[in-house]
C-alpha cells in the first residue's frame, strides 16, 4: 500500500536529517582540538518478515565514533602542550582549584585534548576546562637521588615552583687510561672532581697521578700545611712487581685546620695477558689523615671492588657533633654500574681505570650527582611523558610522569562535553601505561592533535545525504498522488 511507502520514506526523512545533524556537527567541530567525528551509519528496519512475505520498513541510522582515528599533528609553541600519537587517552577530572588544592568530581574522563596550561594555582588544565591527572614523582633525596613515578593512585598535576633545595653528591664515576709505557716516576695532572658539599656549594678536588720510579717506588707524600696530611712514606716494592702501578693524589679544594688536606689511594693494575691485562685490579688506601684536628677528607676501600668510599666535611660545615659534618661520596674507579647505582663497580671489566699503551693519560669519565640550589625557570613535557620543571642551576626535575589510559575498543567511549569520553564496559579498559608500553602509543611534546574531521569527506556525505533526502520527500508526493487516485474511484 502507498501508505507502506510513506512510512518507508518517512523513516528515511528522518535518517537523512539525522546523517546532516552528524554532519553539521562534525563541520562546526573541524578546528577543535582533539574532536573526535561521528560518523552515519545506517541499516535497513522490516516492520513484518515472514517466509515469503515481506513489509518494507525503511531505515534507521545510529551514530558510528570514530574515536580511533587520529587527527593532523601540529606543533604549538606551549612548553605544556602534548599530543599523542598512537593508541592512549589522557586522564582527566572536571573540578576547580584554589591555594588550598584540587576539588573535583572523582570521575575520570578521558581525552586527546592537549591544549593544556596552567591555571593561578599552577595546576594544569586543558582548553576544555579539563585537568590532567597523572603519577606523582617524589623529589630526590641523597638516599634516593632517581625516585621512581609513585605507583599509588594518579593524582592532579600541580607545579611546584618553590625553590629546588640542593642535593649533596653521594657518587661520582671517575675513568682514564694511565699509559702502560710512562717513564719512571712520571706526574700526570689527572683533572677535576666537583662535588657538592652538604651546604650546596661546588668543590674541585684536584686529581694527581704518580708513577713507579725506576726503583719500582711509588713516592711519599710528607705531611705540611701544603698537604695536611699524616707523612705517607713510599712503598718499599721492588722493581717488577705487579701491585701497586700508580699512586693517587685527591687534594681537598678548600684549607681546614690541617691545611690543603689530601687522601692517597694506591691502584694495581692487572699484567697478565688475557686476563686482566691493562684492567684495574685493585685499589688500597695506606692512610688516614692526620687526627690532630677532624679530618677534612678521609677515605675507605673495599679490596673486591673499584669503589673509594670518600667521607668529606667542608670546612663551612658546622663542626659539632663531628661525624655530622661528613658526607660520603662513592667515588667509583672500577667499572660503574649505571642501571643500579647503589650496586659498587666492578674490578677487571672494561670501562673503568686501565692501564694500555701510550705516554699520556687519557681521562674519559668524571662524573658526580649532587647539586646547588635553584630557582624555578620554566616547566615542560617531553616524549616519555614526564613533566619536568627546569631551574637556574640547569638542573631538570621530573615532577609527574603521564599515564595513558588504553582501551580494547575506544569506540566503545561515551561522549561527553569538552572532547572527554566515560570509560563503559563496551569500551574494555585495560588500564594505565607509561608511553610505548603495554599497547600505548607516544607522545609529542610542544604539540596539538587537531581534530580527526575531513571537510571535504563532510561535504561530500552532505550532498549524499541532501539528495537521499529529495528522493524520500519524492517519494511522499508519488504516494500521496497514488492515493488520490484512490480517492477519486468513487467519482
Amino acid at each position: 500500500m502507498a501508505t507502506a511507502a510513506m512510512d518507508a520514506a518517512i523513516s528515511g526523512l528522518v535518517s537523512m536529517q539525522t546523517a546532516i545533524n552528524y554532519v553539521s556537527d562534525n563541520v562546526s567541530n573541524s578546528q577543535t582540538v582533539g574532536f573526535k567525528r561521528v560518523d552515519s551509519n545506517f541499516s535497513s528496519y522490516v516492520s513484518t518478515a515472514a517466509a515469503r512475505f515481506f513489509s518494507p520498513g525503511g531505515v534507521t541510522t545510529r551514530p558510528n565514533f570514530i574515536n580511533d582515528l587520529q587527527g593532523s599533528i601540529v606543533q604549538d609553541a606551549s612548553p605544556t602542550a602534548i599530543a599523542i600519537t598512537g593508541a592512549g587517552w589522557l586522564p582527566v577530572q572536571d573540578g576547580s582549584t584554589t591555594a588550598g588544592g584540587f576539588t573535583g568530581n572523582n570521575i575520570t574522563q578521558f581525552t586527546r585534548r592537549g591544549d593544556f596550561s596552567m591555571d593561578t594555582n599552577s595546576f594544569l588544565v586543558n582548553g576544555a576546562g579539563k585537568f590532567l591527572f597523572a603519577r606523582p614523582v617524589p623529589r630526590p633525596t641523597v638516599a634516593v637521588p632517581n625516585p621512581a613515578p609513585s605507583a599509588g593512585p594518579l593524582a592532579p598535576v600541580q607545579i611546584d615552583q618553590s625553590q629546588l633545595p640542593a642535593l649533596p653528591t653521594s657518587r661520582s664515576i671517575y675513568a682514564a687510561n694511565l699509559p702502560a709505557n710512562a717513564a719512571p716516576g712520571t706526574v700526570y695532572n689527572g683533572g677535576t672532581i666537583t662535588i657538592t658539599d652538604a651546604n650546596g656549594a661546588a668543590r674541585a678536588f684536584s686529581v694527581t697521578w704518580y708513577n713507579r720510579d725506576a726503583t719500582g717506588q711509588l713516592p711519599g707524600i710528607a705531611a705540611t700545611a701544603a698537604t695536611g696530611t699524616a707523612a705517607i712514606p713510599a712503598t718499599a716494592d721492588p722493581a717488577g712487581t705487579t701491585a701497586p702501578q700508580w699512586r693517587l693524589v685527591l687534594t681537598a679544594p678548600t684549607s681546614s685546620a690541617n691545611g690543603n688536606e689530601t687522601l692517597t689511594a694506591d691502584f694495581t693494575f692487572g699484567t697478565v695477558i688475557g686476563v686482566d691485562a691493562g684492567l684495574l685490579t685493585g685499589i688500597t688506601v695506606p692512610q688516614t689523615t692526620s687526627t690532630a684536628v677532624p679530618p677534612t677528607i678521609n677515605a675507605t676501600v673495599n679490596p673486591a671492588n673499584g669503589r673509594l668510599a670518600v667521607s668529606y666535611a667542608a670546612p663551612a660545615v658546622a663542626a659539632p657533633p663531628p661525624a655530622a659534618r661528613y658526607q660520603t661520596i662513592n667515588v667509583e674507579f672500577g667499572t660503574p654500574n649505571k642501571s643500579i647505582p647503589t650496586v659498587a663497580s666492578t674490578l677487571s671489566q672494561p670501562g673503568g681505570m686501565s692501564q694500555f699503551g701510550g705516554t699520556s693519560i687519557s681521562v674519559s669519565t668524571v662524573t658526580a650527582d649532587g647539586y646547588g640550589a635553584g630557582i624555578y625557570n620554566g616547566i615542560g613535557v617531553d616524549k616519555n611523558g614526564n613533566v619536568f620543571t627546569t631551574y637556574s642551576n640547569g638542573q631538570r626535575l621530573t615532577q609527574y610522569q603521564i599515564a595513558l589510559a588504553t582501551f580494547n575498543n575506544s569506540k566503545g567511549l561515551v561522549r561527553q562535553n569538552g572532547e572527554a569520553f566515560l570509560d563503559d564496559p563496551a569500551a574494555g579498559f585495560i588500564g594505565f601505561n607509561a608511553t610505548q608500553t603495554g599497547g600505548a602509543g607516544g607522545i609529542n611534546p610542544n604539540s596539538l592533535e587537531n581534530s580527526n574531521v575531513d571537510i571535504g569527506t563532510e561535504f561530500t556525505k552532505m550532498i549524499v545525504a541532501q539528495r537521499a533526502y529529495s528522493a524520500n520527500a519524492k517519494i511522499i508526493t508519488t504516494a500521496d498522488e497514488m492515493l488520490q487516485e484512490v480517492v477519486n474511484i468513487k467519482r
